[in-house]
């Protein structure tokens, strides 16, 4: 009797501690930027097989491992979140207005919640409520909910009236509760300051400060609607620092916003093996970029609210793993809409081959041929002397594959953002504009300076029609010493900065429209003005959009990426097999902006302007005080001579 006793009192208390811990696990992406068909030539992707190409990522196969990953969960407590930016970054987002295509897929591969990214502003506020409608038309109620808690709208503009009304559909919500296995979860999404900045197109939607927002999250999800669990969905980010510490706004999110639980972010593109643990207890997890890997997080939620992290795997997503069929189906009939309603009216198809590389050309400042070949385009569409972008502008890059063939499909991905200034249609339109020679020199002083603050790739100038070499050791704002315009098969000439000529130059309307800035980032130090081929000032950008038909009425806009491609098409087919051939050696690899570091007289005072001598007749004026007060220090005065005289008397 007394046995039996013990074994059912052990029995009982075993039962107390597997009840007093409660398990759950978060799947997890973020920044899938409309990249379906996953890293690698899309003619090459196989999903319907496995082990026979090397493709990175795809869809399809997302929606097979997240099948796998719920099956493994066994019932448990399971949620799918994903941190922004689902949209931008390849053809498909060239539809997401008329078909939804992302926000579709989310919500079929069963999704419980996703939040606003910065790129989901690009098509403009009128842009991001139309892929809802569309996706709210196909799927209703099934469709993904989308969290963001610090968007405000204006109620005196009506440019964000259509996507105020999904936030009152209940479309776009501030949080969300979920119940599942008896754990009450709090979900919120937050955009972060970074992610604010460089979404110009949310106009005139603000967001409101996210630290504050996030404290005003919390208190409602925990003190009224008494969740246990609460999750940030935060387009944010993190970095990591030289000593191997990360911070970043998400790290200071967890930090600064006490009763947060667990932090899904995005931004920052950031594949993080193991989850940042704030302050020890708090997970801060993000799973790269453009489908590439699946996160999974597993918890256990004490009986106290304690929380404690059990596990955490970065699932890579590879042809390891064969595709959902279905999604497959959905994804060629997004790629047949791209073809229709895109591609065909400019003689183009999505999977159409178009040109050969050797080698994959990346995004590295030390490898010029990619950005060499865009600016290259910038120039021959637009005619100009100069064409001139950042390294940031350019999106992906140029994937070699198995055979090195391009597609249509491969080839839009390196320059993809943007819309028109007097279309809605997809990509920046070119420009073309009118500088002096020393405006030039402006324009590279201010896009070297900005590179070198930001100690960033993406704001490392790329430039065509013009090579130029810069000092360090001169002063801000004058450190380009040799400016020559011309290209290697025509011959350089230097470039005179006292001549009166007119320079054109081709830009997209995005990086073009830094120029009108010049003077106020400049403090009035450097003047730009913007100029047509008789050197009249432009009043705005618009002004210089470049009109491919001026017969028919309107702009009718020439697209960045349009520029890429038909670029690319007409280059020399070396071999005869009907593809052009993207050369990577010679004039194409050439080095066009260089770093002369040197302190000699002739490389400090080649072709400076005032700032550089203006500094140095200071600096000289300094010295020479610090000669005359030292002489003056070591020079006996009066009084001392006349003891000196007494002490050592002649």
């Amino acid at each position: 009797m007394f046995r039996t006793l013990i074994t059912a009192t052990c029995l009982f208390a075993a039962s107390l501690a597997g009840a007093a811990e409660r398990e759950f696990t978060l799947l997890h992406t973020n920044d899938w930027q409309s990249r379906l068909l996953g890293f690698g030539p899309n003619n090459e992707y196989t999903p319907a097989t496995t082990g026979d190409d090397g493709t990175v990522g795809g869809v399809a196969r997302l929606a097979t491992l997240i099948d796998q990953r719920r099956a493994a969960a066994a019932g448990q407590p399971l949620l799918l979140l994903d941190a922004g930016d689902f949209t931008m970054g390849t053809l498909f987002h060239t539809v997401a207005r008329e078909i939804g295509g992302e926000l579709r897929l989310m919500s079929e591969l069963g999704y419980d919640a996703t939040t606003l990214g910065n790129h989901e502003f690009d098509f403009r506020p009128q842009g991001l409520a139309a892929m809802l409608s569309v996706a709210h038309k196909a799927l209703g109620d099934k469709l993904v909910p989308v969290l963001s808690s610090n968007i405000r709208f204006d109620p005196e503009r009506p440019e964000d009236d259509t996507l105020q009304a999904h936030q009152e559909a209940g479309r776009i919500q501030p949080y969300k509760v979920i119940e599942r296995g008896g754990i009450r979860f709090g979900l919120f999404g937050l955009l972060g300051y970074n992610a604010i900045d460089v979404a110009p197109m949310t106009r005139p939607v603000t967001f409101a400060d996210p630290l504050e927002t996030a404290r005003e999250m919390v208190r409602t999800l925990r003190e009224e609607e008494r969740v246990d669990v609460v999750i940030l969905l935060s387009h944010m980010g993190v970095n990591q620092q030289a000593d191997g510490s990360w911070r970043g706004e998400e790290v200071e999110m967890a930090e600064q916003v006490p009763g947060i639980d667990i932090i899904v972010g995005g931004h920052s593109h950031t594949a993080l093996a193991q989850p940042v643990l704030v302050g020890g207890r708090v997970p801060v997890v993000q799973a790269g970029s453009e489908i590439q890997h699946l996160g999974e997080l597993r918890m256990a939620l004490g009986d106290d609210g304690k929380l404690r992290m059990l596990d955490y795997r970065l699932h890579p997503i590879d042809d390891r793993i064969p595709g959902d069929a279905t999604i497959s189906r959905d994804v060629a009939d997004f790629q047949q809409a791209v073809t229709e309603r895109m591609l065909e009216p400019l003689g183009y198809r999505f999977d159409q081959p178009l040109a050969k590389v050797d080698r994959r050309l990346t995004r590295a400042y030390e490898d010029p041929v990619l950005a060499n070949l865009v600016t290259d385009a910038l120039r021959r569409a637009t005619g100009s002397d100069l064409a001139f972008t950042g390294n940031g502008t350019i999106r992906d890059d140029m994937i070699h594959g198995r055979s090195g063939v391009q597609a249509v499909s491969d080839l839009f991905r390196i320059a993809p953002l943007g819309i028109g200034e007097y279309d809605d249609a997809p990509g920046y339109p070119l420009i073309k504009v009118y500088f002096t020679g020393r405006e030039i020199k402006s324009i590279l002083e201010v896009l070297l300076l900005a590179y070198q603050l930001r100690d960033s790739d993406s704001y490392y100038p790329r430039v065509s029609g013009v090579r130029f070499s810069y000092n360090p050791y001169r002063v801000p704002f004058d450190r380009v010493s040799r400016i020559e315009i011309g290209d290697e098969q025509r011959g350089y000439q230097e470039l005179d900065l006292d001549d009166s000529r007119l320079y054109s130059v081709g830009a997209s309307s995005y990086v073009g429209s830094f120029t009108w800035l010049i003077p106020e980032l400049t403090k009035g130090l450097l003047e730009v003005v913007p100029k047509d081929a008789e050197g009249r000032p432009y009043a705005e950008i618009r002004d210089t959009v470049i009109d491919t038909d001026p017969e028919t009425p309107g702009v009718q806009e020439y697209k960045e990426w349009q520029a890429l491609l038909d670029h690319v098409r007409v280059l020399p087919d070396q071999d005869g097999d009907g593809l052009a051939d993207i050369p990577t050696q010679g004039a194409a690899a050439e080095s066009r902006m260089h770093r002369v570091a040197s302190l000699s007289p002739v490389e400090l005072y080649r072709n400076a302007g005032r700032l550089q001598w203006g500094a140095s007749v200071l600096v000289g004026a300094g010295l020479l005080l610090i000669a005359w007060l030292m002489w003056r220090g070591l020079r006996p005065r009066g009084g001392e001579r006349r003891l000196a005289k007494v002490a050592h008397p002649s």
